[in-house]
């Protein structure tokens, strides 16, 4: 498909998505006006800003991601507790009884 034949699409989709929008906002409005109780209110977003917030939140996924992939990888706690059985090993706080059968 030739490069103008894709915006010609993309414009027809275009427009009759901003009428879809429009229509979604008129309803919201009108929703928001019968209904009584004013914590409840229009909870439909328009194309754009549910793409901005899509990526907000992979954005948000990504860091969530590597901070415990830098958890995984290097961990104070694994440091401390290979220390604790070091000194374990070399001086034991037990004495260290074999069994011989």
């Amino acid at each position: 498909m030739p490069i103008l034949e894709v915006e010609e699409i993309l414009v027809k989709y275009k427009k009759q998505e901003e009428q879809i929008e429009t229509v979604l906002r008129t309803e919201c409005i009108r929703d928001s006006l019968l209904n009584k109780d004013p914590k409840v209110g229009c909870l439909r977003l328009t194309i754009q800003e549910t793409r901005n917030r899509n990526k907000l939140i992979l954005k948000e996924q990504e860091v969530v991601k590597g901070n415990l992939r830098s958890k995984a990888i290097f961990s104070p706690m694994e440091l401390q507790w290979e220390k604790v059985f070091n000194e374990y090993q070399i001086n034991p706080s037990l004495p260290i009884i074999t069994w011989i059968f």
